[in-house]
């Protein structure tokens, strides 16, 4: 499939900045800004592509891998109905109080004083400055149960930290309240840390951050929220629903009506980015998830998947599960199986994952339904891997004809790597 005549027919999505690619586009924007997760897509992209299908309220949308709710939370502020499905028992945390609607906000407003008030004054018992290894010796049970923590936070921040969870769940009141106060917290998380947003995948200062004050950093964060939910609060909204469940099984997930219109998503991308590893300290800060194994389990269910037990899985060889998706990676497989086994496994079952999720695509797609897929190539051993055709390909096995492919950006100068759109309608 070539592509070079599609890019002029229209420019709305070829040579895209990349803020309006990516999680940049965020940054600025009220509620989106919330949690960042660098590997999620531009809320200018969702609504460029809302505009390019002409949505209105009569439609209904899909986003089978919501991530952080970028695409149900667009949607909603357009008024336009929509849903969206996340395995990631934390990212379905994030998208649902991020898509909640919130009326009461002077209350959420002095709900938030209170407990900052009720933080800073557990914080006076805590010796984080001075023996920081005291206080955690003494309440090891509420130390987050992630491996090595204090390879994530230095002990003096770790403290604070403990407080804070300990604060948290002595807190009274509203349940849609609390879940705004531990969203402040698990924003915060990583500001705090020793990790750094160096990478498309966290990665680790050289040396500790310092102690810090962690009530001052959540009260901005919290006060930032607050002021996004009264600037967003005279807008008309749609509901919009974050499902938790698989991306491969959309049709137990989903109610049976109504039918899904358009499809607007961007599938994890075939480059062996994992996000339940990149948000572990979330998933374990609040006990979103019970251990290493259960997070292992996350991985090996969700698409592709190459950390933790997904490996070991890969170790043991994969085969394409049918002459389609065989057919879609035949020009492809040889060079990487020639190089390494496990990669060639790793792209077989990323595949394999695709097929299953876009059979159940067709079950839950109205007969006209249109859908729009945002997804980066890869490359293997310096073999090029085409994920926005040999998608296409698999999607046209389940009556989805390719309208047309916009690759939007270069991720990287010189690499060959870019990220696509694919747009594709049921005939």
């Amino acid at each position: 499939m070539k592509q070079g005549l599609l890019f002029d027919r229209d420019p709305t999505f070829t040579n895209r900045r990349t803020k309006a690619v990516t999680f940049q586009g965020k940054l600025n924007l009220p509620i989106h800004r919330w949690y960042r997760l660098t590997p999620s897509f531009s809320p200018e992209l969702a609504d460029d592509i809302a505009n390019h299908f002409k949505l209105t309220k009569d439609d209904f949308v899909l986003d089978p891998f919501s991530g952080v709710g970028t695409v149900p939370l667009c949607m909603k502020y357009r008024g336009i109905p929509a849903c969206s499905v996340e395995i990631n028992p934390y990212l379905h945390f994030v998208g649902t109080v991020k898509t909640r609607d919130y009326t009461d906000l002077d209350g959420i407003e002095t709900s938030f004083h209170r407990f900052i008030a009720l933080y800073r004054s557990e914080l006076l018992t805590v010796p984080f400055e001075v023996d920081p290894a005291a206080y955690l010796s003494q309440h090891l049970d509420d130390i987050p149960r992630i491996n090595y923590p204090e390879r994530w936070w230095s002990q003096g921040n770790l403290a604070q930290l403990v407080c804070l969870r300990r604060t948290v769940a002595s807190f009274s009141d509203r349940p849609h309240i609390k879940d705004l106060i531990k969203m402040g917290v698990l924003g915060i998380l990583i500001p705090v840390s020793n990790a750094r947003h160096n990478h498309v995948s966290l990665t680790f200062a050289k040396t500790q951050l310092p102690t810090v004050d962690v009530a001052a950093t959540l009260e901005r964060h919290m006060l930032g929220m607050l002021s996004d939910l009264r600037e967003m609060s005279n807008r008309g909204a749609a509901a919009a629903t974050i499902y938790k469940g698989n991306s491969k099984e959309l049709s137990k997930v989903l109610p049976k009506r109504p039918k899904v219109s358009v499809v607007i998503t961007s599938p994890p991308y075939p480059n062996r980015f994992s996000y339940a590893r990149e948000t572990r300290p979330h998933l374990f800060f609040f006990d979103f998830i019970q251990d290493a194994t259960a997070v292992g389990q996350l991985e090996t269910d969700a698409i592709g998947g190459t950390w933790g037990r997904a490996t070991s899985v890969l170790a043991k060889g994969v085969s394409p599960k049918n002459d389609i998706v065989a057919t879609a990676l035949n020009a492809y497989l040889g060079d990487i199986q020639t190089n390494g086994n496990l990669m060639a496994s790793y792209v077989v079952k990323y595949f394999n994952d695709i097929y299953d999720h876009a059979e159940q695509i067709a079950q839950v797609c109205r007969k006209d339904a249109r859908l729009a897929y945002v997804i980066g190539n890869s490359k293997f051993y310096e073999q090029p891997l085409p994920s926005d055709e040999i998608l296409a390909t698999i999607f046209q096995h389940f009556g989805f004809a390719t309208q047309r492919i916009d690759r939007m950006r270069k991720r990287q100068s010189k690499t060959g790597l870019y990220e696509a759109i694919v747009f594709m309608h049921r005939e």
